[in-house]
């Protein structure tokens, strides 16, 4: 059963020099305990749509021109604002890329989490302390109650993580939007709060849309993963099928570019170039000019989002016979010779 239902979502900034297509046409579904990865480059439009999922876009200058988000039969851009606030940390909550961004500086931890939880719960002031105490001893937080008199400058990065995430699960959301939660975070830091996600995720049964850059965390974490580029769901697939045989050129480029998957002594394949400028796209695929295997049909339309195989759709117009031979031949090419 799906717990969110994204539907040809599209929206961008009214700015002065015209309106950046930030969102257009997504369309995915999440299902109750499924953990999806949001892939990209740094452009491509992953925070744009967790923040939209969120209604967390100032408006103006964002404005919302077609679609529809349903959480459990809801249409959450239909909802007034105030029953939205509801929504916010209760249905939904995020654990954003910096925490120290997140919390505020000037209360303790304890404190920011149990006002969440006396929004959304409707309890006592004692009753939502204890709330507090046990959501970050959840979080492997040692000593629960002496680190709920503390103030986010008083804790290292991975410290501060845990009672980002501690803030988000006290609610029990329906779905935890993740927006590169290890980032900032040294390696062991990083491990532990995938873990952490990943041992939390099975207790609750909380959906999870987990925005990375890190194809190894998504192949550890992920069931799905959605490739976005320039406002638009490019690829769409389970994990294994995308690691195995991507059908958008852009989506083996990234995997390219990943070093551990290059072979010993094969030259590196990067993508060249930069992201397109939304205000000024190119005429059909958006990432033909930086495509090595661009033919002239690129150009002619924006390709849809079609199912290539069960389950795995892309947007290209090479058919997967051809687009495997010309991935094959350029891998074959950078390969060093015997």
């Amino acid at each position: 059963m799906s717990t969110l239902i994204v539907d040809e979502l599209s929206g961008g900034f009214r700015l002065p020099a015209g309106t950046v297509p930030a969102l257009n046409g997504v369309s995915f579904t999440l299902d109750e305990g499924e953990t999806i990865a949001l892939v990209g480059e740094s452009g491509s439009g992953k925070t744009a749509l967790i923040l939209a999922l969120m209604r967390l876009h100032p408006t103006p200058p964002f404005a919302y021109t077609g679609g529809r988000i349903m959480l459990e039969g809801r249409d959450l851009l239909t909802l007034p604002e105030r029953s939205m606030r509801q929504v916010r940390g209760g249905a939904i909550a995020t654990v954003f890329q910096d925490p120290m961004t997140s919390l505020n500086p000037v209360m303790t931890v304890g404190a920011q989490i149990a006002e969440a939880v006396r929004i959304h719960q409707k309890v006592s002031r004692d009753e939502s302390r204890k709330v507090a105490v046990s959501a970050l001893g959840e979080v492997g937080i040692a000593s629960p109650e002496a680190r709920a008199r503390a103030y986010p400058h008083q804790l290292s990065g991975g410290m501060r993580q845990r009672v980002a995430i501690a803030m988000a699960l006290a609610c029990r959301p329906k779905v935890l939007l993740a927006d590169e939660p290890t980032t900032a975070l040294d390696v062991t830091s990083q491990a532990q709060i995938v873990e952490l996600l990943k041992e939390l995720q099975h207790r609750h049964g909380t959906a999870v849309i987990l925005v990375t850059h890190d194809l190894g965390l998504v192949a550890q974490v992920a069931q799905r993963v959605l490739v976005m580029y320039a406002g638009r769901l490019v690829e769409t697939a389970s994990v294994d099928d995308i690691f195995a045989h991507p059908q958008m050129p852009y989506t083996w480029a990234l995997l390219q570019s990943v070093p551990s998957r290059t072979p010993r002594g094969a030259d590196l394949i990067t993508i060249p170039g930069q992201p397109p400028n939304l205000l000024d796209l190119p005429r059909g695929c958006s990432f033909s000019p930086r495509c090595p295997f661009a033919a002239d049909a690129c150009g002619a339309a924006v390709p849809p989002l079609a199912e290539r195989f069960p389950g795995h759709s892309a947007a290209c117009v090479l058919e997967p016979a051809e687009l495997s031979k010309r991935q094959h031949d350029l891998e074959t090419e950078v390969s060093p010779t015997p």
